[in-house]
């Protein structure tokens, strides 16, 4: 290619833009390692989505005032002996205030979040927070379901695991940071 055209097509791209997503940190997710043989995907978690998780109004400007800063979230999930659907969030606040903040929301919470949930005091590696057990399907082959929600200094780390194995003791193994990507 000529350098003229090349440079022309080089400005075209650049004045076009690009629509390409923002590109996820994974610091502080679970590792693949950790669930091996399951396929992942890793993307970023803006306020908006964040919001979703439960229907509460006004739920997104709680965020801002938590200083939430970003996020990322995996998700496994795949055909699996052993978890076939594992969910792994690192959300980021400008301080540690912000953080507990929001782990204490989620508490506050878990009907909004979780439907109906057992829900017992958690403490991961020294990281506090909440261990809640949504109520188990009535489906033919149901698996179970335990969700963490810990928070570290202005880091909040929320794991969920659901699969054959998916337990509380095991919970609490994946969510050692030592299975994280750092």
């Amino acid at each position: 290619m000529r350098p003229a055209v090349a440079l022309v097509a080089l400005l075209f791209v650049v004045a076009c833009g690009s629509n390409a997503a923002p590109v996820a940190d994974a610091a502080g997710l679970l590792a693949a390692s950790a669930v091996p043989g399951v396929p992942y995907t890793t993307t970023v978690l803006t306020v908006s989505e964040l919001s979703k998780d439960a229907a509460i109004p006004g739920l997104e400007s709680m965020f801002s005032s938590w200083g939430y800063v970003d996020g990322a979230e995996r998700t496994f999930q795949g055909q699996s002996h052993h978890l076939t659907y594992v969910l792994s969030r690192s959300l980021a606040f400008h301080d540690s205030a912000g953080a507990l903040a929001y782990v204490a929301f989620v508490h506050d919470n878990t009907t909004a979040y979780f439907g109906v949930a057992g829900v017992q005091e958690l403490t991961a590696q020294g990281r506090p927070g909440w261990q809640f057990t949504p109520a188990a399907c009535a489906c033919h082959m149901a698996n179970p379901v335990e969700v963490g929600v810990v928070s570290n200094g202005s880091t909040v780390s929320w794991l969920e695991i659901n699969g054959p194995d998916a337990s509380p003791a095991l919970l609490l193994s994946l969510l050692d940071p030592t299975n994280s990507v750092h």
